[in-house]
């Protein structure tokens, strides 16, 4: 035999046994899954078409919310690089039967912009029996429709997710092959209708909104009394710096505001937004269980176009978090919402939390006429003039263009500007005594009258009673010490105290 037969039949050994061994290996693999047969980086166009041609939406969840959202073709104005008012039709998208409530269009058009057209990831597996769609989630599928304008609708089953990470199982609707797509292009399907209404229920006022808001009345079952705000158009026209406000409190005690401070009160209901959407379209069970039906604080502002806003908090709740919520609805939103406590102030506001603390609060060259009486001492003051140059000062019937005497009577009344509301009287007090001192102001224009009273309250403190009502109480320091700068008022050489 020579050498070239022998390394054939050499070879054909090794080869044979080569071959034994890939039977033996092949024999003893584990059996192949479904998933293990996909065909690894198959892309695969499923479906193309262009947004603004989707003209409807409908997703079919069996575990969840169904609805439709529907095109509706929009004119938005906008401005040019050049500042140019412009106009721009756009495709905006609502669900259909929630027109009236307020929705998050922008999250609603992702239904028909995120996936307009869709290639898979890969493809998992063909000719899918119904029995083995469990193992998919496609036996209890989001079905997807689009209404497609001049076309065929395109309709597609979204399954459970796939072991890789971001990706989903998806199946076109009547045909048995399974893919696997991003579970981004398909995330919009899976919210539903409570992620896609809005919880903005009003509009902020823009700042060339000239609405007056002309009363809000506040009522609450905790309070035996309600507070009461009305528009006071005095001090939109002399807002002295725009530290009031220009509504007043009638209700429970007449009182200035604070701009700051009692916005949210008087403004509250202007850009009012919840903190989730609870039930579309309660029910009267469903009102009376969220405790709507008798609610804990009912809110009513009235404006000078003629329109009545009314809302309503219930009782609370816990969010999975913890945090106590109120139900409550606005009046023409047919929906519960959910609010959190730091979104409202009317649950827990007091009048001591919106009033300004001010008594007195014209302007010192506005003042016509000053009176001021205590312990037998009488200063009458006349005054003409805008500003401490031009002004002139007439100082119990004589005139005097004297600026020390000017200088002096500014600053005796910036101390009664310091007349401070410490604490609300809420009851009806007749005073059993004199007044410790009085004080009478009338602006140059007429506009307002003032009649300030003082009365000793005991414990150190006085009564203010503002024009024949007892209102506040201050400290009876603050009351001693102005009667002593009445006192020294004629002495020039004597210093008014400031404090007390």
């Amino acid at each position: 035999m020579n050498k070239t037969l022998k390394g054939i039949i050499a070879g054909s050994a090794v080869l044979a046994a080569l071959c034994g061994a890939v039977v033996v290996l092949k024999m003893t693999e584990p059996e192949e899954t479904s998933e293990e047969s996909s065909q690894t980086g198959v892309s695969t166009e499923l479906w193309h078409t262009h947004s603004d041609d989707i003209l409807e939406v409908t997703v079919d969840n069996p575990n969840g919310d169904s609805y439709t959202a529907y095109q509706k073709k929009e004119t938005m104005k906008s401005t040019d690089m050049d500042g140019n008012p412009t106009e721009e039709e756009v495709s905006n998208y609502y669900l259909k039967g929630y027109d009236e409530l307020p929705m998050n269009t922008v999250d609603i058009r992702l239904l028909a912009t995120r996936a307009p057209e869709v290639f898979s990831t890969d493809l998992v597996q063909e000719h899918v029996s119904d029995a083995d769609l469990s193992k998919y989630g496609l036996d209890a599928a989001v079905k997807v429709t689009y209404k497609v304008a001049d076309g065929e609708n395109i309709s597609f089953l979204i399954g459970g997710e796939t072991p890789v990470d971001g990706c989903r199982y998806l199946m076109m609707d009547g045909q048995d092959t399974v893919y696997s797509v991003s579970s981004s292009l398909l995330e919009p399907f899976m919210k539903g209708i409570h992620d896609y209404l809005g919880t903005a229920l009003t509009e902020a006022q823009a700042e060339d909104d000239d609405t007056i808001i002309e009363s809000v009345r506040i009522e609450r079952k905790d309070l035996d009394y309600d507070f009461y705000f009305v528009y006071d158009p005095y001090y939109a026209e002399n807002t002295n710096g725009g530290s009031m406000a220009v509504h007043v409190m009638e209700e429970p005690v007449p009182a200035l505001l604070s701009a700051d401070r009692s916005s949210a009160a008087t403004h509250g209901l202007y850009g009012l937004n919840a903190s989730e959407v609870l039930t579309p379209f309660p029910t009267d069970a469903d009102k009376k269980a969220a405790g709507l039906d008798d609610p804990f604080v009912k809110v009513t502002m009235k404006t000078d176009d003629k329109k009545t806003t009314v809302f309503r908090l219930g009782s609370t709740y816990k969010t999975e978090d913890g945090e106590t919520r109120y139900y409550g609805m606005l009046d023409g939103l047919d929906c519960i919402y959910g609010f959190s406590a730091d979104q409202l102030i009317y649950d827990d506001m007091m009048p001591e939390d919106v009033i300004s603390r001010n008594v007195i609060d014209m302007y010192v060259w506005d003042i016509g006429k000053l009176e001021c009486k205590a312990d037998g001492v009488s200063l009458n003051f006349t005054t003409k003039g805008s500003t401490q140059e031009e002004v002139e000062l007439t100082k119990n019937g004589v005139k005097t263009d004297d600026t020390n005497e000017i200088e002096r009577y500014r600053k005796l009344y910036s101390y009664l500007l310091e007349t401070k509301a410490e604490e609300l009287v809420y009851d009806d007090i007749e005073p059993d005594s004199e007044p410790l001192a009085q004080v009478h102001i009338e602006r140059q224009d007429g506009k307002r009258t003032y009649d300030i009273a003082y009365y000793d309250a005991g414990n150190m403190k006085a009564y203010i009673s503002v024009n024949g009502a007892i209102r506040f109480t201050c400290r009876k320091s603050y009351v001693d010490t102005l009667i002593e700068n009445l006192k020294i008022y004629e002495d020039a050489d004597k210093e008014l105290t400031m404090t007390w």
